[in-house]
């Protein structure tokens, strides 16, 4: 166990860090998105207040503060917007917040189509930045107008471009990167290298449990000369899954495809469809996206209405920014909300079916409510979301963990979103297997030998 050093030090070893030990700021910094509610009451007694909140402004700051850490063993949690929903940027041990939204620096290569960002960057800003040169952020979540470039990194996140971009990973070209001792790894932003390891990509998806990474460098898009948003009916959820099957199968190209219930089957679904391009290229792909609903008996829905479900896709990240982060009451071992909770997992098409038959399962037999079920981009994108009562925590822990280990099981993964966090960790040997997970420990074991980086995350205790 890492012992957490009096921060004193810290402020006469690095003074450009400027340090908090405000207790509200020190609680709201102690959380992410994610809440005991969500079938995990154990979460609100693991929740520790850090021992301080320290705000570094540049990458040597970052530097200065990690060899004190080294030296002290002190343990470090950073965190950007703080909007991660797996308990990723929660200090569940004594340690020390690591704030980087001052690190927010913006620079656009617009011949490159690359921008250059620190990790406190917000993705909004970044995109506006863009916006002079004509080009846009490829990555476009729920949560854009609060999160980070370095927490998007750190997750390895998909958004709703993620259909025409890919995810995260995809998009990433260069990365800065403080490793447990200090030193700074720096990569180049090639669009692509074929010398060894690539080490711009080894540090994605692992939530500030190798380094801190500071700044990173994004391939960008084209601002599109025609975007078309259409939304259908369809009357089951089964006949999305084979547009979506056999469009893809045919070369019809899409930014965004978002399947969904609201209820258990036989209920009707949803559809929206956004397809980008020059001018004509997009309308050519939405012709025959509307001609293969039409084909499976599906009907579109007003214009109005498909562009509004676009145009509010961020909304709920918004109301929750505006909520104050950490509520006490809200933490008390004695409320009781209803509980929910949600899966994004990954399966190859021929197992969805199954793994679809075990969530629907799961959900009778703990008596749950089935808010939504969904389909993204690809046909390999399956995502559950459950309600019950307060009892219910148990019920919807097992649910999720359930539908998780059904997509392993089915040889898909059991989060393709939003990373591991504190959440999913134990399920980690699962899937990876014990080499794997072998792997995954001698990484860690190699560049953070004293465990100083964001413990308790990704990597099962």
């Amino acid at each position: 166990m890492v012992a957490c050093a009096s921060v004193e030090p810290l402020e006469s070893h690095a003074p450009p860090v400027a340090t908090s030990a405000d207790p509200a700021a020190l609680d709201a910094a102690s959380v992410d998105a994610m809440h005991p509610l969500r079938g995990r009451p154990e979460f609100a007694q693991l929740r520790t207040r850090p021992r301080a909140l320290v705000e570094p402004a540049t990458v040597d700051d970052v530097v200065a503060l990690v060899r004190w850490a080294a030296a002290t063993r002190t343990a470090l949690v950073p965190r950007g917007g703080g909007s991660g929903l797996m308990g990723g940027a929660a200090v569940i041990g004594p340690a020390i917040a690591v704030d980087l939204r001052r690190l927010a620096t913006i620079h656009v290569d617009a011949d490159g189509c690359l921008v250059r960002a620190g990790a406190g960057a917000t993705l909004a800003r970044v995109d506006a930045a863009l916006a002079p040169h004509g080009l846009m952020l490829a990555h476009d979540p729920w949560t854009v107008g609060v999160a980070t470039i370095g927490g998007v990194v750190a997750t390895n996140g998909l958004g709703y471009l993620g259909a025409r971009a890919g995810n995260v990973a995809a998009q990433l070209r260069a990365i800065e990167v403080v490793l447990a001792d200090g030193r700074v790894v720096r990569t180049p932003p090639a669009p692509a290298r074929s010398a060894g390891l690539d080490l711009t990509r080894l540090f994605v998806g692992t939530e500030g449990t190798l380094g801190i990474v500071t700044e990173a460098t994004l391939a960008v898009l084209p601002r599109p000369e025609e975007r078309i948003v259409a939304a259908y009916r369809l009357s089951a959820f089964d006949d999305g899954v084979r547009i979506a099957v056999e469009l893809r199968r045919t070369g019809v190209r899409w930014s965004c495809f978002e399947l969904s219930a609201d209820a258990l089957p036989p209920a009707p679904a949803t559809l929206l469809v956004v397809c980008d391009g020059i001018a004509g290229e997009a309308r050519l792909h939405a012709d025959r996206v509307a001609r293969a609903v039409r084909e499976r008996g599906g009907e579109a829905r007003p214009e109005a209405e498909a562009e509004r479900e676009w145009n509010e896709r961020h909304a709920i990240a918004e109301r929750w920014a505006a909520r104050s982060r950490f509520r006490p009451a809200e933490w008390r071992a004695d409320a009781r909300p209803d509980q929910f909770d949600y899966a994004h997992v990954a399966v190859p098409p021929a197992g969805l079916a199954a793994v679809r038959e075990d969530a629907h399962a799961l959900v009778r037999r703990h008596g749950l409510r089935l808010l939504e079920e969904g389909l993204w981009h690809w046909p390999e994108l399956y995502s559950i979301v459950v309600t019950g009562p307060p009892a219910a925590a148990a019920g919807v822990r097992a649910t999720i963990d359930g539908v998780c280990r059904a997509a392993q099981d089915a040889g898909g993964t059991m989060e393709y979103c939003h990373g591991v966090g504190w959440k999913l960790a134990h399920l980690m040997p699962p899937e990876h297997g014990a080499a794997g997970l072998d792997v995954l420990r001698r990484v860690k074991a190699a560049l953070d030998p004293a465990g100083i980086l964001n413990p308790g995350k990704v990597l099962p205790t």
